[in-house]
């Protein structure tokens, strides 16, 4: 990378501690109905998709027929949720607030769950204007497709192979990868297991770190002028 454009943030499970919450929210709806799946399973192989995606893929791969109620069942419980429990990554205002680049946020979360979210740890100030969710490109463009990243870059005028893109799941990882940018895998959430690391490094993160703290050094080394 000769120069750094633009630093792409997903939102749950790397800026806010969400990713928990919403994991064991949705399990415990999905056993109602009959569907048991581990922290370690869930978190391997549905982390990062939007709901819709998500439901299709236990539907297919449970044989179980979900109700469609249970969309808005999730989202109603995942406020309260949100409201008792939700905070923000260690390090993430202490680090982003310093960081003198272009910066933006891409998340499969809708855009009205993005700003209650980062109003309430207290981060939306930093992505004044710069909070992008794949709910607005339309069916089937979220991660792990790459359109999200793709268009993020257009509009903040970066160059995806310049782009720094800081991801917690498989999806996430393979969807930047997908546009062409460098990825720095994020394992500082609650949600992290045990393999989590190993599987960002397999979906092809170049880095993968365990703190917001641990940014800045990786960021210089990216942004040295070859």
């Amino acid at each position: 990378m000769k120069q750094l454009d633009l630093i792409i943030f997903d939102c749950d499970g790397v800026l806010v501690d969400s990713e928990i919450i919403g994991i064991n929210l949705t399990r415990a709806l999905l056993e109602q109905h009959g569907v048991v799946i581990g922290l370690e399973a869930f978190c391997t192989h549905y982390s990062g998709l939007a709901w819709n995606e998500l439901i299709t893929k236990v539907r297919e791969e449970s044989g179980v027929n979900l109700p469609d109620t249970l969309h808005q069942t999730f989202y109603n419980a995942l406020y309260s949720e949100f409201e008792e429990k939700l905070r923000r990554i260690t390090g993430t205002y202490e680090v982003i607030s310093q960081l003198d680049y272009p910066k933006c946020i891409c998340s499969n979360s809708g855009r009205e769950q993005l700003d209650f979210m980062l109003t309430h740890v207290g981060l939306k100030s930093l992505f004044p204007g710069s909070v992008f969710s794949a709910v607005d490109l339309g069916p089937n463009r979220g991660k792990p497709q790459p359109d999200i990243f793709l268009h993020a870059a257009a509009v903040m005028r970066a160059v995806p192979e310049n782009t720094l893109v800081i991801e917690d799941s498989v999806h996430g990882v393979t969807a930047a990868k997908r546009a062409g940018m460098y990825v720095a895998g994020f394992t500082g959430g609650a949600h992290t297991w045990r393999d989590h690391a190993e599987r960002l490094k397999a979906a092809g993160a170049d880095v993968v770190i365990d703190s917001m703290y641990q940014l800045p050094a990786q960021i210089a080394r990216l942004s040295v002028t070859d």
